[in-house]
């Protein structure tokens, strides 16, 4: 009895329902929230389109398959709590490596042509192996519970429901919480933190010198990481989006603070000493739009960042009003803290989608600007398809003018997203023409700005060279988006595979 008694309890099986039920939910969970802060971690590199999407998922997903079917085969073979520990141990180390190698990887990778297929390599490099691990979880611990052939149907089902539980509240807790509390960065190490303490529920008693120190190794990277060792640029995570927050000097010197969406340049900034608005090339354009629409006393722009070019239209115009609207509520305090935007009466903010905005706009506008973007190399679809910019033309005052903002131009890799957009626009306003802002030099894309009259009558070129001559030459004369270009819509939309090129 006693001999029986001493094997029961040193069972290398043996672990609580209790502890498998909470290594089930917990890796469920934690499986999903990496899925979201992985689309935090390539967004600023690889933008935040369908593709990069495609590839976090598909990666992800392929690599946990790898892991049931290895988690299946290892139970079969070496059932015992000890390689569950090292799972779970070794799932904890990697995710914690994401943090320290994000930064530095990344930039690196999101160079050339082949931004899909490097898309993909970076959520490999990044994820394969805590995927992996995570995914050898729920059949090992499928396995450790079950008893007999008469249950197994029963274990199965219970665990992989719990398993999915787990998922769902992870999602939710991921997306309306967690990222916007403690950050892309922070979330990754206290996932890696949540692990190492799921470890910890199949260790027996006693003093093992390899877990105590699998387990040292992951106290230290986590305290690394929060004090700072991991990170790089200054980042800000929001409900909406992950934002890097960069320090700079203009032509002349002066300090500036500047936002942005990825690891090119910036959407907003603002003098550092005097909180001032800087004044991007681009703008310019919006202020001979104004100027094309005469007497300005209403405009709207959709894609408001940091209310930039609003407070310079406010203090250029001071008779007119402005309507910015901007997706994120969160840039609205960031701008007041960090940006030096303080409130105008003459500048009503909405934080709302821009196209939801137009679904209940009540013009009339003198003029439209449109400067919505997730990134460099991601545009809001729903903003650029003919039923966005028929509701622009419906809000618009019979001689309102139109403008956009395109990082693309014909004769970069976006060509065939410029020529849809143009074809687009040029099938609702009668009169459309198109600038460059930069130069032909580089092979980068080159920022265009796009202007249209819903005047039938109206000439743009006679009313640039009348009121902003100096921006005549910039014109693309002659440009008409190739035959057969097929206009955007609401349907039709693949405003990601255009970026890229395809």
């Amino acid at each position: 009895m006693s001999k029986a008694a001493h094997l029961q309890g040193s069972d290398p099986t043996s672990v609580s329902t209790a502890s498998i039920y909470a290594i089930v939910f917990g890796c469920g969970a934690i499986a999903m929230m990496l899925e979201l802060v992985g689309s935090r971690l390539l967004a600023p590199y690889f933008g935040n389109s369908l593709f990069v999407w495609t590839s976090l998922i598909g990666v992800m997903l392929g690599f946990m398959s790898l892991g049931y079917f290895l988690g299946g085969r290892l139970a079969d073979r070496h059932l015992s709590t000890g390689v569950l520990f090292w799972i779970l141990a070794g799932a904890a180390v990697s995710v914690a490596l994401v943090a320290f190698t994000e930064g530095s990887l990344l930039p690196k990778l999101a160079v050339g042509r082949y931004l899909r297929l490097l898309a993909v390599v970076s959520a490999a490099l990044l994820f394969a192996v805590p995927s992996t691990l995570l995914g050898m979880v729920s059949p090992y611990c499928i396995r450790l519970r079950m008893h007999s052939i008469e249950d197994s149907g029963s274990t199965v089902g219970s665990l992989y429901a719990l398993s999915t539980l787990g998922s769902i509240v992870g999602t939710f807790a991921a997306g309306f919480w967690l990222i916007a509390m403690l950050g892309t960065h922070d979330l990754v190490l206290a996932l890696a933190v949540a692990l190492g303490g799921l470890s910890l529920l199949v260790l027996r008693a006693g003093f093992e010198w390899r877990r105590i120190t699998a387990l040292g190794v992951l106290a230290l990277l986590a305290v690394m990481g929060y004090s700072g060792v991991a990170q790089g640029a200054e980042t800000i995570d929001t409900n909406y989006d992950r934002y890097f927050i960069r320090e700079g000097r203009d032509t002349d010197g002066a300090p500036l603070i500047g936002l942005s969406r990825d690891n090119v340049g910036a959407e907003s900034a603002s003098y550092v000493l005097t909180g001032a608005a800087y004044r991007f090339d681009y703008y310019n354009y919006y202020d001979m739009a104004a100027d094309l629409a005469g007497p300005v006393q209403r405009a709207l722009l959709i894609g408001g960042g940091t209310f930039s070019y609003p407070r310079l239209f406010a203090a250029a115009n001071p008779d007119a009003e402005m309507d910015a609207v901007e997706i994120d509520p969160a840039l609205y305090d960031i701008a007041k803290q960090r940006f030096g935007y303080t409130d105008n009466r003459a500048i009503s903010i909405f934080l709302e989608d821009g196209r939801t905005f137009l679904n209940h706009a009540q013009g009339p506008y003198d003029a439209v600007f449109m400067d919505a973007f997730k990134s460099e190399a991601t545009v809001p679809y729903q903003l650029t398809t003919r039923e966005s910019w028929a509701m622009c033309a419906d809000v618009l005052d019979d001689d309102g003018v139109l403008v956009m903002n395109v990082i693309a131009s014909p004769t970069d890799s976006r060509a065939p997203f410029f020529h849809a957009l143009y074809a687009t626009i040029e099938d609702v306003f009668p009169q459309v023409a198109a600038f460059r802002v930069q130069g032909e030099d580089g092979d980068g894309p080159h920022n265009t700005m796009i202007v249209a009259l819903k005047n039938p009558d109206g000439d743009i070129m006679e009313a640039v060279q009348k009121t902003a001559p100096q921006y005549a030459a910039n014109l693309l004369a002659g440009y008409k988006p190739p035959a057969g270009t097929r206009i955007l819509t609401d349907d039709f939309a693949p405003v990601d595979q255009y970026l890229l090129g395809f």
